[in-house]
């Protein structure tokens, strides 16, 4: 019980306080792939702590062999008795049934959302496939608007451009095309879903509700970064310019054309050259960052139960 309610603490911190501590990643001094590794990373752990609590809750463990089902019978025999309620116990059960509802709402919408994206990508890809020319891993569209989107699933996921793009310079270009590789790359079809599917379930918990917007704009961010480092600063700048006015991205697609503003911002930012890097060990550092956070609450809620059990 002690770990169970020091995991819901966690959980309860990080949704309520996620997107206040979280705030200063935004500053465009800090990476946005590192902040966007502490906003997915939060997001993943509070689930996960729910999910672990839920467990605790509902599992057999020695003082209660028989688990969930073992409390609802003995709840059941006190009430029918006349006998006094266990309400330590009556409350495990509440809390782990709530608990449960909520995380398989949580999953059935994540799911339906992977499931939607992923019948989505099929009908899109089918479509793509017999107009599309292949070329260098681009599947290149005919369309004089310049458009530029890419579709996750698989192992790879495709980059996705117009041949109206072609009448840029070729800086340009390479800037969409590195940009929207990023993408693919970095997985963000799924943590875009993931927000999706939490701010669905959740929309009453303030990480979850404002997680789409904040990963939604850091996935475009990351890439724009991904983008600079390998085109500059300038052609990334002409390319959100260019295709900001174009007719934009299919449903389920991740297009340039997203978040133009707060892009444009972040690129005329000055950044500083110590906080530039986003490598394995910055994210995983990152990571570690966002949880600290949870911890105090956990740790807190063990301290306290330990000392009321020694000052029994």
């Amino acid at each position: 019980m002690t770990i169970a309610l020091a995991l819901l603490l966690a959980a309860g911190a990080l949704g309520v306080t996620g997107p206040w501590y979280l705030r200063p990643a935004g500053n465009p001094r800090v990476h946005p792939a590192l902040a966007l590794s502490a906003w997915v990373v939060t997001l993943v752990t509070a689930a996960s702590s729910a999910v672990t609590a839920a467990a605790v809750l509902v599992l057999p463990d020695p003082s209660v062999p028989d688990g969930m089902l073992g409390i609802a019978v003995v709840c059941w025999q006190a009430v029918s008795r006349g006998a006094e309620l266990p309400w330590l116990l009556f409350a495990r059960l509440v809390a782990g049934i709530t608990l449960l509802v909520l995380l398989t709402r949580v999953a059935a919408l994540f799911g339906r959302a992977l499931r939607t994206e992923r019948r989505h990508r099929i009908d899109r890809v089918g479509a793509l496939r017999a107009v599309a020319e292949v070329r260098d891993g681009v599947w290149w569209i005919p369309s004089d608007d310049p458009v530029a989107f890419s579709v996750g699933g698989g192992r790879r996921g495709i980059v996705v451009a117009s041949t109206g793009l072609r009448r840029f310079d070729a800086d340009t270009v390479a800037a969409v095309l590195a940009h929207e590789r990023a993408h693919v790359r970095g997985r963000h079809h799924l943590a875009v879903a993931l927000a999706h599917a939490a701010a669905a379930a959740l929309p009453h918990v303030p990480l979850c509700r404002q997680a789409p917007g904040a990963i939604g704009v850091l996935c475009e961010l990351a890439a724009d970064a991904a983008a600079v480092r390998r085109c500059g600063p300038e052609a990334v700048t002409r390319a959100v310019q260019v295709l900001a006015t174009g007719p934009g991205a299919p449903r389920g697609a991740v297009g340039f054309d997203a978040f133009p503003e707060a892009r444009r911002s972040w690129l005329s930012s000055r950044r500083s050259a110590l906080l530039r890097g986003a490598g394995a060990a910055a994210r995983v550092t990152t990571g570690g960052m966002a949880l600290v956070p949870a911890a105090l609450p956990a740790a807190g809620a063990i301290a306290l139960v330990l000392a009321v059990c020694v000052s029994a």
